[in-house]
This record gives structure tokens, C-alpha cells and sequence, in this order.
């Protein structure tokens, strides 16, 4: 039997496996797509994503609030329930896309209002009703994948991921480069995402053939009630993020510009990239965090657990956020041009909004993992009214465009997240707030130290455009941001603990991918 440590650092190991070639495939496919198609499909991208985004807030949390209510069924091997909970999932997610199906299709008369300063194209319905079975068909199968989290195997999604990234984009990169069409480029990725659900969908029936043994159990009613309150409860926060999330593209696109949408995406990509390579590493840790929380470790452990785990979220958004804030716009230059360029306050708030969304991480496991569902509505709804306000302010009375949207993103998340998401786990474990406000004091200030001196010493004192100057800088921010971190803390038990996982991972990783190769 694997310790959570061991299952962590497999799951990690694989996931940052998957991101690696994720990024590496996406910006190939997207310069491809760049130079074939150009920036009006590059807009279209931009939008009906977003949209999409803003109809799957009809999932409505029901993964969350399932996987909730698997780890206890999970680490007592009580398959019954197990099955009972996956049948569940299932006939809710079937429903969830018939709704997403229905009111995606209910949209095609208004797509128009969306659209602004940019040249119509008459394949837009088309494009649209792609990108419409490409979200419907990814509900299918897709709730199977829950076990391989419960039981702590997400290193196998990961690698059927990483196999569905690689083959989706060379045939994509293939079909604009012979056909320069985008909506074939569309139709493989419609099918590549049904096929690794299926694929996930057959290696959990293999392999945990018990779930078929009890196929016919169902919960009882008492038990579904109580996961239709956490879903209840799970929406308000899909909603809340959907309309802070989602709806920031749909207003720079019907208030300000789709053209500038296109390029604004390009940012996006890098930031998704980031937000995605971050994430793979803390839903890696979802399993063990869930196990950790069903033990009913004391509160005083699962101190010490949020500590270690949330310094190395702060050294890992430090340094992504610094060093993709000053390398972004010189690779921008060289990878696309100085047409897709963003001033440089834009760019700051893109990434520091990053930063605040990628420090929730920590917590956003442990809120789910203690089932604070019903605790959340207040701020998600809070969240959710600040940002359409300020947004709206910003755009329509004060014209500030772009920046007024991620100004208003960046207000909600300051008056909510920032705050209301730990406070709930101090108080679960019983430990004084103040000592969260102590430590996000002391990684505002590291951050604000170890980034003004690197962007000053790569803006003044490395000149060039080129690439070596890119990589000279790129070198300089690798030594500085770390070396001020290691500097600050080195002497802390959370330090300790980073480093001894790192080797840890290292070693184990290396083990991994010679018995996988």
C-alpha cells in the first residue's frame, strides 16, 4: 500500500508530464493558427470558449460534491456506496449536457451581440455549433474519472491527457497547414476529447470491476438530499466564478473590441498554461488531501499540512507569476510580433491577477475536502456582484477598456477570496486567523522585493530583442526570484519539508518514467 506522499508525488510526477507537453504542443498549434487563420478566428476563439465556459456553470459543482462524498466510501472499500455515487454522477452529468446542449443552441440568434469591430464570417454558426458538441460531448464518460481521484491514480489521466494533447495537435497543425480551415481544426478536437473519456471510461471499468458488481445500488434518499444541498450550495460558486471568469472576455469583446480579444487571448494562453501546470499539481494532491480529511487527522496536523503545502504554492506563484510578467511581452515580440503586444500596466494586472487566483489553491482543496459548500454562497455571491460592478464602472462610465475589466476582477477577488476562503479552514481547524494574515504579509512583501529587482535588472541592464537576450533574462529571473525565496526561508520547517519532497520527487520521478518508458 502507497503513502499519500508516494501517491502525491506519482500523481505530480505525471501531471507536470502532461503539462509539459501541453505547453510545448499549444504554442506550436497556436503560431500555426496564427499564421493560417489570423486574428479574426483568433477572436472567435477567444469568445465562443468563453461562452462555452459560462454555460458548463450548469455542472453546477456536482463533481465537487460527489468527489466530496466519495473519499469516506473510498478508504472504508465500501463499493455499494461507491457504485451508488457513480451512478449518481452519472445520470446527472447526462443531464447537465442535455441542458448545456439546450441552451447553447437557444444562443444562436443572439451570437451577433456579441461581435464587435471585426469582420463577420459566414461559417460562424457553424463554428459555433462545434464548438457547442465539443462541450456536450466532454459530459460524457467524463464522470468515471472521479475514481482515479479517490483512490489517488490521477497519474492515469494524466497520461491518457497527455496522449490525447500530442495526437489532437499534430492533426490539428496538419489540417491548417493543408487546409487552412478551422472548422476541421474544430471537428478533431471535438473528437479527441470524446475519445479520452472513453478511453478513461474503459480503464476504470477494467480495473475496478467491483463498481459493475453493485451497479444496481442505489443511494437512499436521505444521503441524495444532503449532496443536492452541497451541489446547491457548489453552483453559487460556479456562478460566481463563471461570471468573474468567463465574462470578462464576453465584455471586452461586446464593449471594447474582439480584434483586442484575439490578442488579449494570446496572454490568456499563457496564463492558462500556467493556471493548468499549477492546478495539475494541486488536483494531484486532491486524493491525499481528501484521505488526510477523511482519517480525521487532528487540527493541529492538518496545520501543519496547509503551511507546507501553501509555501510551496507562494514559491511556485511567485516565481511563475514575476518571471511570466517580464519575459511575456519580449516573447510575444519574437514569437507572433509587435502587433500582438500589450502595454505593460495591462500586463501587470493580468499577472497579478493570476498570482491572487493561483494563491486560492491551497485553500480551495481544504474547503473542498472539509465540505464547506454551504459556507461559501455568501462570498461567491458577494464576488460575483463586486466584479459585474466594478467591471461595468470601469468600462462603460470611466472607458478604461481592458484594464477597467481585470481592475474589476481584481477588486472582487481583494474584498472576497483573498480573505474568506482561509478564514473558513482556520476556523474548521481551530487555529487564530492572524496567523494567515502574518504569512500573506511576509509573501506580498518577498514577492514585491525578489519582483521589482528582477524587472529592473532584465528591463536596464539587459538590452537586445533577440532571443539570447530573452534567455539571458530568463536565466536572471530563475536566480533572482528563487534565490531571494530560498534566502527569506531556508531556515523554516516549511522549507525543509519543500526541499526534501523536491529530492523526493525527483528521485521517485526519474524511477517512474524509466519503468513507464
Amino acid at each position: 500500500m502507497k503513502t499519500r506522499t508516494e501517491n502525491s508525488i506519482r500523481n505530480v510526477t505525471f501531471a507536470l508530464g502532461g503539462q509539459a507537453l501541453f505547453v510545448v504542443m499549444s504554442f506550436i498549434c497556436r503560431t500555426v493558427f496564427i499564421h493560417t487563420l489570423g486574428q479574426t478566428y483568433l477572436g472567435f476563439n477567444g469568445l465562443f470558449s468563453d461562452i462555452f465556459n459560462l454555460l458548463s456553470l450548469a455542472e453546477m459543482g456536482v463533481g465537487t460534491a460527489i468527489l466530496y462524498a466519495m473519499y469516506t466510501p473510498a478508504a472504508q472499500a465500501d463499493w455499494p456506496r461507491l457504485a451508488a455515487l457513480l451512478e449518481l454522477y452519472r445520470r446527472m452529468y447526462w443531464t447537465i449536457g442535455s441542458i448545456i446542449l439546450l441552451l447553447g443552441a437557444g444562443l444562436i440568434p443572439f451570437l451577433d451581440y456579441f461581435i464587435s469591430n471585426i469582420q463577420r464570417v459566414p461559417e460562424l454558426k457553424i463554428i459555433y455549433l462545434l464548438y457547442l458538441f465539443n462541450t456536450y460531448g466532454s459530459y460524457f464518460f467524463a464522470y468515471k474519472k472521479s475514481i482515479l481521484t479517490v483512490y489517488q491514480n490521477d497519474y492515469i489521466a494524466s497520461t491518457v491527457y497527455m496522449l490525447r494533447t500530442f495526437v489532437q495537435n499534430i492533426l490539428q497543425i496538419f489540417s491548417l497547414l493543408v487546409w487552412h480551415n478551422f472548422i476541421i481544426y474544430l471537428v478533431i478536437q471535438a473528437i479527441c476529447t470524446l475519445s479520452e473519456n472513453i478511453f478513461n471510461s474503459f480503464y476504470v471499468d477494467h480495473h475496478y470491476p467491483q463498481l459493475k458488481q453493485f451497479a444496481d445500488v442505489r443511494l437512499p434518499r436521505a444521503e441524495k438530499w444532503q449532496i443536492f444541498s452541497n451541489i446547491k450550495a457548489m453552483f453559487i460558486s460556479r456562478l460566481s466564478y463563471a461570471v468573474v471568469s468567463s465574462t470578462d472576455n464576453l465584455m471586452i469583446s461586446a464593449f471594447v473590441s474582439t480584434l483586442l480579444l484575439g490578442v488579449y487571448t494570446n496572454y490568456i494562453l499563457i496564463v492558462t498554461m500556467i493556471r493548468t501546470f499549477s492546478n495539475s499539481i494541486f488536483r494531484a494532491l486532491t486524493g491525499s488531501i481528501g484521505n488526510l480529511i477523511a482519517e480525521q487527522k487532528d487540527g493541529q496536523h492538518v496545520y501543519q499540512v496547509i503551511k507546507r503545502i501553501w509555501f510551496i504554492n507562494f514559491w511556485l506563484t511567485a516565481f511563475t507569476a514575476t518571471t511570466a510578467f517580464i519575459l511575456v511581452n519580449p516573447f510575444i515580440r519574437l514569437w507572433i510580433g509587435h502587433a500582438y503586444l500589450l502595454p505593460i500596466p495591462t500586463v501587470f494586472l493580468i499577472f497579478f491577477n493570476m498570482y491572487m487566483y493561483l494563491m486560492r489553491s491551497t485553500f480551495w482543496r481544504f474547503n473542498d475536502a472539509f465540505g464547506h459548500f454551504n459556507q461559501l454562497q455568501p462570498k461567491a455571491i458577494a464576488e460575483m456582484v463586486i466584479n459585474l460592478f466594478f467591471s461595468l464602472i470601469f468600462v462603460l462610465t470611466f472607458h478604461w477598456g481592458l484594464n477597467g475589466v481585470l481592475l474589476g476582477t481584481l477588486g472582487s477577488n481583494l474584498l472576497t477570496n483573498f480573505w474568506y476562503e482561509p478564514y473558513l479552514v482556520y476556523q474548521r481547524i481551530k487555529v487564530p486567523f492572524r496567523h494567515y494574515l502574518t504569512h500573506v504579509g511576509k509573501y506580498l512583501i518577498v514577492l514585491a522585493g525578489s519582483g521589482t529587482g528582477t524587472y529592473f535588472c532584465c528591463q536596464y541592464l539587459i538590452g537586445g530583442t533577440n532571443w539570447l537576450s530573452f534567455i539571458t533574462k530568463g536565466v536572471v529571473c530563475c536566480l533572482m526570484i528563487n534565490l531571494v525565496i530560498v534566502g527569506v526561508y531556508y531556515r523554516t520547517e516549511e522549507f525543509s519539508y519543500a526541499r526534501h519532497l523536491l529530492l523526493r520527487t525527483l528521485r521517485k520521478g526519474i524511477a517512474l518514467w524509466k519503468n513507464y518508458l
